[in-house]
């Protein structure tokens, strides 16, 4: 998604001498909005647009200046004899009007700061570069966004070679990352596929690329880990590729994990609902993925899932953790372990030799122990883990979405608005994939509305609700559908869809 939004009017007024006081609005996600009038509602912020009035909940707000304010209603004795003498509240503080007035501008010339920063550097030609200890950063992002997501690696880093009691190949250097500010921005300086959400280049020169999803920061957050951990595998040995399982299966178990910006704390290891949900799913059809299947590297998909929950389970159970990080680490640098070559030159281990040396390594004699063994990763996935929030069913549904299992994705997407979801994306998705099917028509659009609801400052629910409107044969709906994208246009200025096809639907 784009965050471009109201940068070009921002553009315009900085670099002039002597600012005019004006309204800005910074919300969490790293946009900033201004020279609309703003005031202050009981439920959050309005801005006055020319094509509407929208309301911008608390919860997404970081921080609001709004000159022309609503006005304060003392309510004690002392209020009132601090308003009688003409102090003003600012900030919580009793201040003069003149202060006030310096304090707004004193932070409206940093916000210009700040925001001048921000156009500059979401320019890939113009990024910003840092380097750390284990990486060389490359990044379009906000910087607040940046300095979290750069502590997160290097804690991430740390924390994995610790617990696998590995150390970085002294040869290997520092670690390319580059993070895009959104979506466009990572298509048009990688040129990768539009279904491919971020990668790790495996051969030299190494390199880690990850766009910022401002409407899903938390997956952003998983193919982080994920991608990342691709990387954490080759240094067990940079010369070595680990097959699809078990590969793919450790990298979703660590995209599991969670970050507290504040504490710098990493907690690794937990449940990738949306694949549990994928799991739990294939069950209810008693369609089981065994164990021989992954570890002879037949599974596919399955590895991302089935593959996750195997790695889960093994992870944590106190015998067979060390066991299997063990059979892990040999696979790339164990002598007893029959490699091949693969592709790029890069030493592999085929699938009879992986199952071979996983029952060596754990312990198994027989294929009675591999069997046992097998149901107890089955009983493990059904009676250990547990899906605790709603957004294992809203990942999941978006799985069957794009993997074309409309009918999967529709009743996960279900169980999850039954389930009370507050994600805009979700309802926004669900919409989409009813109005591909020409179904429930008063739902979707009352799902967009909800998604415009939740996040009123995203131009792309806009735009899908207005065009749907003025195909309608109701001349006030064609009218509503034309507002709406224009409101569209002023909220997203530079919307690249908007540029090609706004002239069209307002020709309705």
């Amino acid at each position: 998604m784009r965050m471009r939004t109201a940068l070009y009017s921002i553009a315009c007024a900085l670099g002039i001498a002597a600012l005019a006081p004006a309204d800005v609005l910074i919300l969490k996600d790293g946009r900033v909005f201004k020279d609309h009038p703003m005031k202050h509602t009981e439920a959050g912020v309005t801005i006055a647009f020319e094509n509407g009035e929208v309301l911008v909940r608390e919860e997404l707000i970081q921080d609001a200046i709004i000159v022309n304010d609503r006005p304060f209603v003392p309510q004690t004795n002392e209020e009132r004899e601090k308003v009688d003498k003409g102090f003003v509240r600012y900030e919580g503080k009793w201040v003069t009007p003149a202060r006030r007035e310096s304090l707004i501008d004193d932070r409206l010339k940093e916000y210009d700061e700040r925001l001048q920063e921000m156009l500059e550097t979401r320019q890939w030609r113009s990024r910003r570069m840092e380097s750390t200890k284990h990486f060389d950063f490359e990044a379009t992002v906000p910087k607040h966004i940046f300095e979290d997501y750069r502590d997160l690696m290097e804690t991430y880093f740390t924390s994995f070679l610790k617990e696998w009691k590995l150390k970085q190949p002294r040869d290997l250097g520092r670690l390319k990352v580059c993070f895009y500010i959104d979506r466009d921005n990572y298509l048009q300086v990688t040129g990768q596929s539009p279904y491919v959400l971020g990668y790790f280049r495996f051969v030299p020169p190494l390199e880690l690329n990850i766009y910022y999803d401002r409407l899903d920061p938390g997956g952003t957050e998983d193919v982080m880990f994920h991608e990342a951990n691709h990387y954490l595998q080759k240094l067990i040995d940079p010369g070595f590729s680990y097959p699809h399982f078990p590969g793919e299966s450790l990298a979703e178990y660590y995209g599991a994990s969670s970050w507290d910006p504040d504490k710098k704390e990493l907690t690794t290891g937990l449940v990738q609902e949306g694949r549990l949900t994928e799991v739990l799913e294939d069950i209810s059809r008693d369609e089981w993925v065994g164990l021989e299947k992954l570890l002879r590297g037949e599974a596919g998909y399955e590895d991302y899932t089935w593959g996750w929950s195997l790695v889960h389970f093994l992870m944590n159970d106190k015998k067979l953790g060390p066991k299997f990080r063990k059979w892990y680490v040999a696979l790339a640098k164990g002598k007893d372990v029959d490699r091949t070559k693969g592709g790029w030159n890069l030493d592999t281990v085929a699938g009879d030799e992986m199952l071979r040396s996983f029952k060596d390594y754990l312990g198994l004699r027989s294929d009675d122990d591999l069997k046992e063994l097998e149901q107890d990763w089955y009983e493990y996935i059904q009676e250990v883990l547990r899906i605790q929030s709603v957004r294992g069913l809203e990942v999941a549904a978006w799985n069957a979405y794009r993997s074309g299992k409309p009918l999967r994705a529709k009743r996960l997407f279900g169980e999850a608005l039954d389930k009370g979801t507050d994600q805009a994306l979700t309802f926004y998705r669900y919409a989409n994939l009813l109005d591909s099917a020409d179904e429930e028509e008063d739902k979707r659009f009352e799902y967009w509305r909800t998604a415009i609801e939740l996040d009123p400052l995203t131009a792309d629910f806009y735009i899908r609700l207005g065009m749907e409107l003025t195909g309608k044969d109701d001349e006030a709906d064609k009218e509503e559908g034309k507002r709406l994208l224009k409101l569209a246009l002023e909220i997203e200025p530079e919307n690249y869809w908007l540029e090609r096809n706004l002239d069209t639907y307002l020709e309705r």
